[in-house]
């Protein structure tokens, strides 16, 4: 019972992980992409919301 309830807790921070990714992405976005930095880390966001998806996906899978 106790572990269902971590796996749970777990794939509910993943998921306000992911969004908070998606969330300071525009915020980054919406402030300009006028140097070649911003673009590098526009990159970067967009690689770690991928492994925050792919988390969320393995941990929701676990729970079925």
């Amino acid at each position: 019972m106790g572990n269902k309830i971590l796996k749970i807790a777990y794939a509910a921070f993943i998921a306000m992980l992911t969004i908070g990714l998606i969330v300071f992405m525009i915020i980054h976005i919406t402030k300009g992409l006028a140097g070649g930095n911003e673009k590098l880390i526009l990159g970067a966001y967009i690689l770690m919301i991928v492994w925050a998806f792919m988390k969320l996906y393995y941990a929701i899978k676990d729970l079925k």
